[in-house]
């Protein structure tokens, strides 16, 4: 069984692990849910900008190790996610991932690099205005960090990625139930043809 990768994008605050959960719910063990947060660098191996570790720049990913597992699932591998607490950043855990039939794929920067981009067969991007997504956002609240560096990246380096999209959805007109509705229509539709 080939996995379908549905990948979910969109800034910071925007939905996108709302959303992979709805659907995660919907598909039930048939998928399975995919943090790209998983293959964010160290802070000693983060790019810096105003004396701040940036972790919104695409160096701030793990490229080589994140395109390995996606095809690894791809190919109906396991693999191995190394995960750790995304608001005390520590905590080093290994969680085994084995394909499912629906693979559901979130991270802010997923349709950035075309490797990635490409391997997925249905690309959702949810989009939100700065102050929801702000208001929204659970980790890292520094408004100094907020207005230097997330905002600016986030205009440069993703909301441009929203064009390789198949379906955009704005998550302050629909909730996390509506737009999963949405995303499994359109993706019945593909499957039917």
């Amino acid at each position: 069984m080939t996995p379908f990768f549905i990948g979910i994008a969109g800034g910071s605050g925007s939905g996108k692990t709302a959303v992979a959960k709805e659907l995660k719910k919907y598909f039930k063990e048939k998928a399975s849910v995919f943090h790209i947060d998983n293959y964010q660098r160290f802070k000693e191996r983060l790019p810096e900008i105003y004396g701040m570790k940036n972790w919104d720049h695409p160096r701030s990913i793990n490229w080589q190790r994140l395109i390995k597992d996606l095809v690894s699932l791809k190919n109906g591998k396991k693999i191995i996610i190394r995960s750790r607490d995304q608001k005390k950043l520590k905590g080093l855990k290994e969680k085994v991932l084995t394909p499912t039939k629906f693979i559901i794929i979130e991270g802010y920067l997923l349709f950035y690099n075309p490797s990635t981009r490409n391997l997925l067969d249905f690309r959702v991007y949810l989009n939100a205005g700065d102050r929801v997504r702000i208001r929204r956002r659970t980790k890292f609240k520094n408004s100094e960090y907020i207005q230097r560096i997330l905002l600016p990246m986030h205009y440069k380096y993703i909301e441009p990625t929203k064009k390789f999209a198949d379906l955009i959805l704005n998550t302050e007109k629909y909730s996390s139930r509506e737009c999963c509705k949405q995303i499994i229509q359109r993706i019945i539709k593909k499957l039917t043809f």
